[in-house]
């Protein structure tokens, strides 16, 4: 066995090992995601540091860079198209590709601004695809069945198969997989407290994959491709504490609506390379389409805004276990659609030769994303539970109908994002172990929206269009020292940014309060661009004959203008401002090592401490109410522990191993906004989430081509607070997420 394998990594756009790579790079082949039981990007998280998964949005925050609001801080990648969302409203959630039949996962770590241009703050996420052969027969299978300690069974299936149909000349690549999930939380009679369906949180995904490879010509291949996946989920995974004991494996929600929540996706796209000689050509065209449907408790969402409309001492509408039992039934419905179609053209000439003393990228971007966000505030019960409350009907009381006769709120968002940008990367080796790296892109950028919104909670009808365009520059400057194959040591500064854009108007009349109380006249009705700088210093270093690879790096962030939302907790509407200055610094370390042969050992620290540098007011004037103290923290675990350990025995035909991992994230003990006595977001019930303990195991034999193991997810059986929030500072109920509970199964993987 010896040294430990390198992976090969595009994360400059062109092919080399990730210790040539001057990048905080964390990558992973489809083999080693297999052995951490890896399925999503919230398992890669894990693994990776200065990485968080947030499920609400099913965002990435990358060294403390993340923000709900405006467009996404992440470039999220299929091969060489992205497909990042932008919040055009309430609950726009980025799509979540699967783990099944990839090349690798990498994970670019800093603003990734220069090659992969807006949206790569923080850094960027790619999900890269096997590429159809044309020489040789590749197989590759997996089976899975699992089950969840008091919830429901995982299993799945999926092959993929692909070779030559002509030699050198045609060949092809297909998958297919499908997943369940079984569920763990229960739904409950919010009356009587009896289970009406359990496990409701259960999930399916089903993904498909195809790709042709044509070599006409040496020097020509075209690879045409399309990616399929369809998600659904079944109901959220969230669950009331009143009625849980998370402890115990015990969660339950009592909301009379269930969330069911499609999320289709399509990629098709088109990859040309030409071999110009020394000199590539690569274009790539795609077509992006999504139709993602999700939704929130609108039930806890209406009652906790009408309690807000009755006088102080009235009686709870809600109490910490769930919906007053006094009151009659009543049901409302969140419905938020967010579809997206995207046309991305890139094409780029690049040198070939990566030993070369020169290397050189220059391209040309053009993007336009057109995207839809509705939100449907489903109220059919309004007229039965408002005279009971008020005395009167929604539509006296607000001086408006219901909107098609269902809504008490809806807004409709159409929105444009066209993108043309051209950049450049050269990397010139001064001396033979000595190379000075630099890049520039210029863009571009324009958003353009249409808007409406209607029903008694917003005051009526009411409609506005805006546009913002803008010219973003993002540089990237780097030196880079490499004294042998073995050790390298670097530093960067860049650049990166996200798109500005426009909000829908705030009915004033309806969120006069909370306009008070923030002390602003009239809501900005656009955003610009935030930007980030950044400063990076690393190491990456093969030592012991290629035993022991590590890889550091140091890093320094100035986030400015950050896009932020902004909710009026009077009206439960929110809007978007550019407010504040971030810091973020840390550093991130990862190593494996195999001190014998049949012994791996693997880990990965980070550290990651981003906090508000200046104030941050509501409104444009900077005079209103905190919205973040200086001093703030953004939220998140400040430090994260990733120790994995494999032994491998046995016969060469037959080889048996066992395998550990075992992750950690700290508790945030600086107040992040919410928790901050000093703002207006102030919610004196919100805690920080918990330190998190994950272990997993897993017990199994390779036989050639086969592997046969038994897992452990979720060894101790942890239910730490992930999340904790409540609609508004005077409810009772609150809405939690936590693990899915130890989890013990079988996998059978085969490659060809």
């Amino acid at each position: 066995m010896g040294a430990i394998d390198e992976i090969v990594v595009t994360a400059t756009r062109q092919a080399l090992p990730l210790a040539r790579v001057p990048l905080s790079v964390s990558a992973y082949s489809q083999q080693s995601m297999d052995e951490r039981g890896v399925k999503s990007i919230a398992d890669i998280a894990r693994f990776t540091p200065g990485v968080a998964y947030q499920q609400d949005g099913n965002n990435v925050a990358i060294r403390g860079i993340a923000s709900a609001a405006g467009a996404g801080t992440t470039g999220i990648y299929i091969d060489d198209t992205p497909i990042q969302v932008r919040t055009l409203g309430f609950d726009s959630d980025n799509a979540l590709p699967v783990i099944f039949d990839l090349e690798r996962v990498e994970v670019l770590r800093g603003p990734q601004g220069t090659l992969f241009g807006a949206g790569s703050e923080g850094g960027t996420v790619r999900y890269i695809t096997p590429a159809p052969s044309l020489n040789n027969w590749h197989g590759y299978a997996r089976a899975e069945i699992a089950g969840i300690q008091h919830g429901g069974l995982n299993y799945e299936g999926g092959a993929a198969i692909g070779g030559p149909i002509i030699r050198d000349k045609l060949g092809f690549r297909i998958s297919a997989w499908h997943r369940r999930d079984g569920g763990y939380v229960d739904h409950v009679d919010n009356a009587t407290g009896a289970i009406t369906s359990r496990n409701t949180n259960s999930s399916d995904v089903t993904v498909i994959h195809a790709a042709l490879g044509w070599q006409p010509t040496s020097e020509l291949s075209i690879t045409p491709s399309v990616h399929f996946q369809r998600r659904v989920q079944n109901d959220s995974g969230i669950f009331w504490p009143g009625i849980s004991d998370p402890g115990k494996g015990v969660f339950k929600i009592g909301t009379p609506e269930l969330q069911h929540m499609p999320d289709r996706f399509w990629l098709p796209s088109l990859k040309i390379e030409y071999d110009l000689g020394g000199v590539q050509l690569i274009s790539n065209t795609s077509w992006f389409r999504r139709d993602n449907l999700s939704g929130y408790d609108a039930t806890v969402l209406n009652l906790t805004f009408y309690q807000s409309l009755l006088p102080a001492d009235s009686p709870p509408l809600l109490t910490s276990t769930g919906i007053n039992k006094a009151l009659p039934f009543y049901a409302a419905q969140g419905l938020v659609t967010n579809k997206q179609r995207n046309f991305t053209q890139e094409v780029r000439l690049q040198s070939s030769n990566p030993n070369a003393r020169v290397n050189w990228t220059v391209g040309f971007f053009y993007q336009v994303n057109r995207q839809r966000s509705e939100e449907h505030l489903r109220d059919p019960m309004a007229n039965d539970i408002f005279p009971l409350l008020f005395g009167t009907s929604i539509e006296d009381y607000f001086g408006a109908p219901l909107y098609q006769g269902v809504d008490s709120y809806t807004n409709q968002t159409h929105g444009r994002d066209s993108q043309i940008a051209g950049y450049f990367d050269i990397g010139w080796r001064i001396t033979d172990t000595l190379k000075i790296n630099g890049g520039l892109r210029y863009a571009r950028t324009r958003f353009s929206f249409s808007n409406f919104a209607d029903g008694p909670q917003n005051g009526g009808f009411s409609s506005a269009s805006g546009a913002t365009t803008e010219h973003p520059l993002t540089p990237k400057v780097g030196l880079t020292w490499q004294p042998n194959r073995n050790n390298m040591l670097y530093a960067t500064w860049a650049k990166g940014y996200r798109v500005g854009g426009a909000s829908p108007p705030v009915p004033l009349d309806i969120c006069a309060q909370s306009l008070v109380d923030f002390g602003i006249e009239n809501p900005p009705s656009s955003y610009k661009s935030d930007t980030v700088s950044s400063f990076e210093l690393g190491t990456k270093n093969r030592l012991f004959g290629g035993r022991l690879h590590v890889e550091a790096s140091a890093f320094f962030i100035r986030w400015n203008n950050i896009q932020q939302s902004v909710l009026l907790p009077s009206c439960s509407i929110q809007y978007t401002d550019n407010l504040g200055t971030v810091h973020a610094k840390g550093f991130d370390l990862q190593a494996s090592f195999r001190p014998v042969d049949g012994l791996t050992l693997t880990a990965a620290v980070g550290y990651t401490d981003a906090r508000y540098v200046t104030t941050a007011h509501a409104g444009s004037s900077g005079s209103g109410g905190i919205i973040a103290a200086k001093g703030d923290a953004i939220e998140g675990h400040p430090w994260t522990l990733s120790l994995g350990a494999e032994y491998e025995f046995g016969p060469v035909e037959r080889r048996y191993y066992v395998r550990a991992d075992y992750d950690y994230s700290s508790r945030n003990h600086w107040l992040t906004p919410d928790r901050d006595p000093e703002t207006e977001v102030y919610d004196s019930a919100n805690v920080a989430p918990s330190a998190t303990h994950f272990l997993s195991a897993r017990a199994g034999v390779r036989m050639g081509p086969a592997d046969v193991s038994l897992f452990v997810d979720n060894l101790l059986d942890n239910a730490p607070l992930l999340s904790r929030t409540r609609f508004d500072t005077e409810a009772l109920l609150f809405m939690q997420r936590s693990w899915t509970p130890r989890t013990m199964g079988l996998t059978v993987a085969y490659r060809l």
